[in-house]
């Protein structure tokens, strides 16, 4: 069964999948922080087949196979082994890339391994979930929503947080059969941010025209109220998906909302910004297709477009196109951007082997680094 896991996620394009994308989009590091480079005495793995990156910045990056943790420290060229000692399968478990040496990745066992020297040792101790999803604020402050099952159109979840790096969790909010929840359970859940201890944000879909799924809270999750938002005009008849925004710092975030349409162009994407914090939203300029997605800052977004990159430079309220000189049309499986020039696109081939490409030109020109 876990060998056939990739294929069945990205096979999986019924309605909600569809809105949601594959795979929830990710910012860069801080450009702020000086990004810390362990030196790499780990073995060599050739050519992985990578199922998902994560790019600390320009040299550093993070990647997992079906059944390796890879890390690299010149730009993608060349990959180590970093898979913490018994974990056989990878895979798209839920993990955490903090920066270059910091990384939690929960095995479907619940096991939950940490590293805090780029991979070179973990530790790992039991959690009380198996499946959901991981953020960490820090190397000490996170938070999980574990799924409690889903099923005609509603979905169970449970929220923990730690303070001790993972070692230990409790249970903030956890949904109740026949409980009256201020997350509702109807409704699917793709993914949560917390800003802080306090402020988070939960995202997903209803099959509902003109509806946004998206719930917040104040109070580090023990209880939630919708956010409200509304689709831009021209875009009633819309159904969409979207998991939680991304922010860039305590007030600006963004957050992407995928929207099936009954009509051309059929798939489209909205960014939504804020600037206080996610207390107000405002909608940006709808692009078709739109996904996948990188956000590097407020301002920066790159997205795929079906044959160019679409580009904005002022959080999605307006955008260029840039032509890529490879034809990545349905090939394209994620993309990641550091800064305006440096970015790398991971494709599919056959649903079965990967391939790995890096610009360093906005877009324009991409070389192959894994074949």
């Amino acid at each position: 069964m876990k060998i056939n896991l990739r294929f069945t996620i990205c096979a999986l394009l019924t309605l909600s999948l569809a809105l949601a994308g594959c795979g929830a989009p990710r910012p860069a590091s801080s450009p702020d922080a000086p990004t810390p480079i362990p030196q790499i005495s780990l073995p060599l793995v050739e050519s992985p087949n990578l199922w998902s990156i994560y790019f600390v910045d320009e040299s550093f990056g993070w990647g997992a196979t079906e059944t390796k943790v890879v890390r690299t420290n010149d730009g993608g060229v060349t990959w180590y082994d970093a898979t913490p000692p018994d974990l056989t399968f990878v895979g798209y478990s839920p993990y955490v890339f903090l920066d270059a040496l910091t990384a939690w990745i929960l095995d479907d066992s619940g096991t939950l391994y940490h590293t805090t020297n780029g991979g070179s040792s973990w530790t790992w101790n039991p959690v009380p979930f198996m499946y959901g999803s991981l953020q960490f604020l820090d190397a000490s402050n996170g938070f999980a929503m574990a799924d409690l099952g889903a099923g005609a159109g509603s979905q169970g979840v449970a929220i923990y947080k730690t303070n001790d790096g993972g070692a230990t969790w409790q249970v903030v909010f956890e949904h109740e059969p026949g409980a009256d929840e201020s997350l509702p359970l109807g409704g699917q859940k793709y993914g949560f941010t917390f800003l802080d201890a306090s402020r988070g944000w939960i995202g997903g879909s209803i099959p509902v025209d003109n509806y946004i799924y998206l719930y917040v809270t104040q109070d580090g999750g023990a209880t939630w109220s919708e956010a409200n938002l509304a689709l831009p005009a021209g875009y009633e008849s819309a159904q969409t998906g979207n998991y939680a925004p991304i922010f860039f710092s305590a007030a600006d975030g963004l957050l992407p909302v995928n929207m099936v349409l009954p009509a051309d162009p059929g798939i489209a994407t909205v960014f939504f910004v804020t600037r206080d914090g996610g207390q107000t939203w405002t909608p940006g300029q709808a692009i078709p297709n739109g996904r996948p997605a990188s956000m590097y800052s407020i301002n920066d977004i790159v997205a795929w477009g079906g044959g160019s990159f679409y580009v904005s430079r002022d959080g999605g309220q307006t955008w260029g196109s840039v032509t890529p000189d490879m034809d990545f049309t349905d090939l394209l499986s994620d993309i990641q951007f550091v800064n305006a020039d440096t970015g790398w696109a991971l494709t599919t081939h056959d649903g079965v082997d990967t391939s790995l490409y890096k610009t360093n030109d906005g877009g324009a020109t991409w070389a192959l680094l894994i074949p």
